[in-house]
């Protein structure tokens, strides 16, 4: 994937100038540029206000409308039906899902990861920042850190082993 961006204008005509190629374009073409892996932004040419998402949503529905089948009815349902609080919620959704996405296309095994999606949560999970709980001790001492917790967790356990381990060999000698 080229990380370089093509700026795009739009002119009142409808037509679509690549800057960077100094040539018109369709709609096709823009369509090709993003199925390409490129990032496309699209500008009036007028008021150069980018109207990106307007003409990417627009290619969708006239080029590719199988893929509107990916919101289920209920959700453009809810979508039409959003309040501010509500808009801002799955914004954020999409703009995660959308990072999650592109964490997986840049590791090598994504296309298998794609088809596994317990490979998805566990991808999601790592990307997301870990905060220290706050353990409460019976002692009221101060609160442990993650890392100690495991620590004392690891000690109690390995002497839980040892204790089993001994009572183990208690039953096998009256067993014997």
């Amino acid at each position: 994937m080229s990380e370089e961006l093509v700026k795009i204008k739009r002119y009142p005509n409808r037509r679509f100038y690549d800057l960077s190629a100094s040539k018109y374009i369709s709609q096709e073409d823009i369509e090709k540029l993003v199925v390409d892996g490129r990032k496309v932004e699209i500008r009036n040419s007028q008021t150069g206000k980018e109207i990106t998402r307007t003409v990417l949503t627009r290619i969708i529905l006239e080029r590719q409308p199988e893929k509107m089948l990916l919101f289920p009815t209920e959700m453009l349902h809810f979508i039409l039906r959003a309040n501010d609080v509500s808009t801002g919620f799955l914004r954020d959704y999409f703009q995660h899902s959308v990072t999650y996405l592109e964490y997986l296309s840049r590791h090598s095994a994504a296309a298998s990861t794609l088809a596994q999606p317990m490979h998805w949560v566990k991808a999601w999970l790592d990307g997301i920042k870990p905060r220290t709980p706050v353990l409460q001790t019976e002692d009221d001492k101060p609160p442990q850190t993650t890392e100690e917790s495991h620590n004392d967790k690891a000690s109690r356990l390995a002497e839980r082993v040892e204790q089993l381990e001994e009572r183990l060999q208690q039953l096998e000698a009256q067993g014997e």
